[in-house]
């Protein structure tokens, strides 16, 4: 009976530490003393991992409709010598549908799923694949979420008033009316590996946690106007979210299996006088 009781004090817990798996904390096994068996200790953790991809879902449904919202992904790493586990945390980087808007201050890069514009925030820059953009009432070119600053070469864009159109090369450089305004700064990354040194604030804005040298120039990249990328998040939100719900209710039987075992071979060894 204690066994049952222990085992599920920890199932009933782990929805209550998702938050913190999010955040990819380690947990070291000495952490969860109360479970002695490792098969039992390695199927908590794995449900652990599948409750994180299971609470991204509900941030997918809450931003199906966000432009260049990026699906993240979570999996249980330790060292051979080591009983420190980690949840690692991850970006899956793949580019989304391309929207076609036809709306003059919608923008897409198109640079291999590594190119991101550049929005400035109070304290920092942050990257953004969302390229809904519209002109505040201060003239300046910001983005329709959140309304922050999109940077160009020279800093802040500034539209003037009353202009008629605004076009944009695929180079990035912007027109007012035919007259040259600002070329808008791009980030691209050289790899997928050095964008792992980003992290997200809110899905589809990024800040860098290190310097990074990037890739300068526009033959790294191409802006279509009239166009978004929308969020890659289908197929975890068609695919990934059943595959994360069955494989912890696998892991939930077969803890309850090995603790049921667990209990009948302590039994065997201490019967009853």
């Amino acid at each position: 009976m204690r066994h049952k009781n222990v085992l599920k004090r920890w199932i009933v817990g782990i929805c209550s530490f998702s938050v913190f798996a999010l955040t990819g904390t380690a947990y070291a096994y000495e952490n969860f003393g109360e479970i002695q068996d490792f098969g039992v200790l390695n199927n908590v953790f794995a449900m652990r991992a599948f409750q994180v991809h299971y609470t991204n879902f509900m941030f997918y449904t809450m931003n199906v409709q966000t432009p260049g919202f990026i699906e993240e992904g979570v999996y249980n790493s330790r060292r051979a010598d080591s009983k420190r586990v980690d949840n690692v945390m991850f970006y899956r980087w793949r580019a989304g549908p391309i929207m076609t808007t036809d709306r003059e201050l919608d923008f897409y890069v198109d640079a291999r799923s590594r190119g991101f514009f550049v929005v400035k925030m109070q304290s920092t820059f942050a990257y953004t694949r969302d390229g809904r953009f519209q002109v505040d009432s201060k003239g300046r070119l910001v983005t329709l979420a959140g309304q922050y600053p999109v940077m160009g070469d020279s800093g802040e864009i500034i539209v003037p008033e009353g202009y008629n159109s605004i076009t944009c090369s695929r180079a990035g450089t912007l027109y007012v009316d035919g007259q040259r305004l600002a070329k808008l700064k791009i980030a691209v990354f050289k790899s997928f590996k050095d964008m792992r040194t980003m992290d997200t604030l809110n899905g589809n804005f990024f800040v860098l946690t290190r310097e990074l040298e990037l890739l300068e120039g526009p033959e790294h990249y191409a802006i279509v106007q009239g166009s978004l990328e929308q969020n890659n998040v289908l197929k975890g939100i068609t695919g990934d979210i059943l595959m994360a719900k069955n494989s912890y209710d696998v892991n939930a039987k077969s803890a309850h299996l090995l603790n049921k075992s667990i209990g009948t071979a302590a039994s065997l060894i201490s019967p009853s006088p």
